[in-house]
């Protein structure tokens, strides 16, 4: 196995925090467009759900593609001096100011302008949190060579955005609490409104305390190495690069998992178990949050005493194994078991800050051979392979549902249609992250010296 030698100052404590704090923002802006955004448009808006769906595909297109054309515009950015910092700033204005235009339509029944103004507004919002994304993730390979310290930085930016979690998904209903009877068309639309006036004076707050507070640090580390545009020869090499491919296959099937998992999970609870919506969101969800944060420090310390590979091969296959064995089997209508199981799925998805660490070593193990380091072109691959990996499981997910004839209005579906879903949501579902595992443990990944 190759080993990397790095020398580094450590890191001081306020790094870590100011690292992770623009996560926030950011994936409470990712939730609620999750959650909301389509809901917005065609149930309140009336844009036709196949005009939003098209828009939806050119987006994610584009967001794909923009992690490749992203990274190439850092290359050229950091060769003219310019840091990863300041392009994390621009992301953050980008991302403020399209989030508040998505969902701030002018009021109109016009068809092709609420299709153009969905196009041009998610498209928007996409290319503001990769300029965001991008540079986050890049500086977690340049702020420090030491894996625990990667560890700490990466797990920061995952507690905080498991914190976005929250704040995302419960604003619009936040404000709706505040009323005293059924919400109207208006009432729902200012919902969502204010919450992305909300979130946007977030992004603001949250990314521009990682950008100004990263500066002193990036400017120490920045001076040890220059980057350059990586050639056509260089991205084709990247992906020959057995170690990355393996990581990268495991990472793509993960995505594929965890797609269908968090699509059908409220199908799975509502009408496999028939628990109720508040059942789900009030006790299941908070506690697998909870536990994800518990579990960050176990993790870390994990990783420092056994390496990467045996935490991250556990994690997973023990998600897969407890998902194959434990979701065709809790019973109807009791709350509990599914706690215990949303509790112990909590802390194994804690440990998926690892992947990314392993990233950053196989960059510092890349920069050995060239001489040369090339952070955002491998997040760049890394985050573009995961969203194809997302978009095809959603259209995997469409139509076997539409195979399945399920009828999400419903309250209560055939014990054929109740199979399928545990088919998928359990077993499928498990068996992705078994895999994910057994790549995992044969990827041949770097670690790092930490000396």
């Amino acid at each position: 196995m190759r080993s990397v030698y790095v020398t580094q100052t450590p890191i001081k404590t306020y790094v870590y925090p100011a690292y992770g704090v623009a996560s926030l923002g950011k994936v409470a802006v990712e939730v609620m467009l999750q959650l909301y955004l389509f809901d917005f448009y065609t149930r309140i808006l009336g844009l036709s759900p196949i005009l939003a769906g098209l828009a939806f595909a050119v987006a994610i297109f584009w967001d794909a593609l923009s992690d490749l054309l992203v990274s190439a515009g850092l290359f050229i950015a950091r060769s003219r001096g310019i840091t990863y910092t300041t392009i994390l700033l621009c992301g953050v204005v980008l991302l403020a100011a399209s989030t508040v235009l998505l969902f701030s339509p002018f009021q109109s029944e016009a068809t092709l302008y609420l299709f153009l103004h969905l196009l041009v507004a998610y498209v928007l919002v996409n290319t503001g949190m990769t300029l965001l994304d991008l540079p986050q993730s890049s500086l977690s390979a340049e702020l420090s060579r030491r894996a625990n310290e990667r560890n700490k930085l990466l797990a920061s930016r995952m507690g905080f955005g498991i914190l976005g979690l929250a704040v995302g998904s419960a604003l619009p209903g936040v404000y709706l609490a505040t009323l005293s009877s059924e919400p109207t068309h208006v009432e729902l639309v200012n919902s969502r409104r204010i919450s992305a006036w909300t979130l946007a004076a977030l992004v603001l707050a949250t990314g521009s305390l990682t950008g100004f507070f990263l500066r002193p640090r990036e400017g120490e580390t920045s001076q040890e190495v220059k980057s350059r545009l990586p050639t056509w020869a260089e991205l084709k090499r990247l992906y020959r690069d057995r170690a990355f491919m393996q990581i990268l296959c495991a990472g793509v099937v993960a995505a594929i998992g965890r797609t269908i998992n968090a699509a059908l999970a409220l199908m799975y609870y509502r009408f496999v178990l028939e628990l109720s919506e508040a059942q789900v969101t009030q006790a299941i969800f908070p506690i697998f949050t909870l536990s994800i944060v518990i579990s960050i420090p176990l993790w870390i310390s994990l990783s420092k005493r056994y390496g990467k590979h045996l935490p991250a091969c556990a994690s997973a296959g023990g998600l897969g194994v407890m998902g194959i064995i434990a979701y065709p089997l809790l019973p109807v209508g009791l709350v509990w078991p599914s706690l215990i199981v949303s509790s112990i799925a909590g802390i194994l998805c804690g440990a998926v800050f690892l992947i990314d660490s392993m990233i950053t070593d196989l960059i510092d193990a890349d920069e050995v051979e060239t001489g040369h380091r090339k952070e955002s072109l491998y997040f760049a691959a890394w985050k573009s392979g995961l969203k194809v990996a997302r978009a095809l499981a959603f259209v995997v997910i469409g139509l076997v549902l539409q195979l399945m004839g399920l009828d999400l209005s419903r309250d209560a579906v055939s014990e054929s249609k109740q199979l399928g879903i545990v088919l998928l949501f359990g077993i499928t579902v498990g068996l992705c992250f078994v895999v994910a595992a057994c790549i995992i443990w044969r990827a041949d990944v770097p670690e790092p010296n930490e000396n």
